[in-house]
């Protein structure tokens, strides 16, 4: 299958906030219903409607989003599949693998079985990299992360008191950045999201974008293959995935995270509005099956009245083997 490929080199620092407490920390991807957001309010920007937009995604979508991942140098990074439950200490520590060692994962192999080739063969890559030139075996990777520490101020009498707190900020090095998959069901749409990903450059994504942070360089299209499978009976996660009603079945026998996904609504209408929360699968996700798509979720909040609010919970599969290791 042929996908369309974006690189995004950042600019400067990101924010893609994940509040703990008093930590607000930063993911260092950017996951796919976060993308799709930031695609409606570009769409708003430069067509000046977003219905039709939305309206294309509520039938049949006419594209489907991976999430955000990371490249470095000439290798991209998906995350770790997640039915690959290694027993070895240095295995465990495997968060992304590069397009190689997924296709090897996904067509049936086991990180325990690959030990001795990972160890080896330098065409099979994974992140955190094991540094070969520092005996200490320093694990590297292509970003850095810093906790910057806030305050913020009581609304009362503008006095910060004990209310402090971490901004987390992702920065990436040299000849690194995030990477997006784009799969077209009609490629007619493949110039507007061209353009929708130019504008998302200049404009950002994430927190602190009047700060200048979350700015990328203009993106690189070109175009990515992933080979499909003889006896696939699963799909790999490259996206967040929200199941329609009639997809829950068999989702037990699946290997999977969830993660809550909430946050304030990003309108015109308004900006001070939570969204309704919501409990998606996370990427990497391997789930039994080849038929699911996901779907678009309403999480309007009763009070709001302006217009929907939508959670894109499409899912960006892959064809995989689903045996566990």
């Amino acid at each position: 299958m042929e996908y369309l490929r974006i690189k995004l080199k950042p600019k400067s620092f990101l924010h893609l906030g994940e509040r703990e407490g008093w930590l607000e920390g930063s993911k260092i991807h950017i996951p796919s219903d976060t993308l799709f957001s930031a695609l409606c309010h570009y769409h708003l920007l430069l067509y000046g409607e977003v219905d039709t937009f939305i309206q294309a995604f509520r039938s049949n979508p006419p594209f489907l989003l991976s999430s955000a991942f990371p490249f470095w140098d000439d290798e991209y990074y998906f995350p770790l599949p997640k039915n690959q439950l290694s027993k070895e200490k240095e295995l465990k520590k495997i968060k992304f693998v590069n397009l190689n060692l997924l296709t090897r994962l996904l067509s049936g192999d086991s990180l325990d079985e690959l030990k001795e080739e990972i160890e080896t063969n330098q065409e099979l890559e994974f992140l955190p990299r094991l540094s070969k030139k520092h005996e200490t075996k320093a694990r590297l990777v292509p970003w850095e992360i810093e906790d910057v520490p806030r305050v913020s101020l009581s609304r009362l009498n503008n006095h910060p008191g004990e209310n402090y707190f971490h901004f987390g900020q992702v920065h990436f090095i040299e000849k690194a950045g995030l990477f997006v998959l784009v799969r077209f069901k009609d490629k007619s749409w493949e110039p507007k999201v061209r353009a929708l990903f130019n504008l998302l450059a200049d404009e950002g994504i994430g927190g602190d974008r009047t700060a200048g942070k979350g700015l990328f360089y203009p993106p690189e299209f070109d175009y990515l293959s992933i080979p499909d499978f003889d006896g696939a009976n699963a799909v790999y996660a490259a996206s967040t995935y929200f199941p329609a009603e009639d997809e829950l079945g068999a989702l037990a026998n699946g290997y999977y995270e969830l993660e809550l996904r909430k946050g304030y609504i990003f309108s015109p209408a308004s900006k001070s509005y939570r969204r309704r929360s919501l409990r998606l699968f996370s990427e990497g996700s391997v789930l039994p099956g080849l038929s699911r798509r996901g779907t678009l979720v309403d999480i309007t909040p009763q009070i709001f009245k302006a217009h929907p609010v939508y959670r894109y919970g499409f899912l960006f599969p892959i064809p995989c083997k689903r045996e566990a290791p």
